[in-house]
């Protein structure tokens, strides 16, 4: 009983985290011209969120299944998307999930 309890929870937890993810990434998704651009943000937003003992490319790739390091890094030297606005709207959101006073 204890185990299909925590099962439940478990699930319930997962998809709270992926719509809240999910909604993060919207809110971010026209700071990146391309779609090829949102999906390796999501991807590598996900990575870093992983329990590794250390985060750069090499690791992320590694943690993606990705050849090496390179998309990755193109992606944070010379990719093209609005860093500004994609700062600017994940404080705005953050801000608003901590002043969230319909969950209290």
């Amino acid at each position: 009983m204890f185990n299909d309890q925590a099962s439940v929870e478990a699930t319930i937890a997962e998809r709270v985290w992926r719509t809240a993810f999910g909604a993060l990434m919207a809110e971010v998704a026209d700071c990146f011209p391309r779609r090829d651009s949102r999906l390796l943000a999501r991807e590598m937003t996900e990575a870093m969120l992983m329990e590794l003992e250390r985060r750069n490319c090499w690791t992320l790739a590694e943690a993606l299944g990705h050849d090496g390091p390179y998309r990755l890094q193109h992606f944070l030297s010379r990719g093209s998307w609005d860093h500004d606005l994609a700062r600017d709207r994940l404080a705005s959101w953050v801000s608003g999930e901590l002043t969230d006073t319909k969950n209290s």
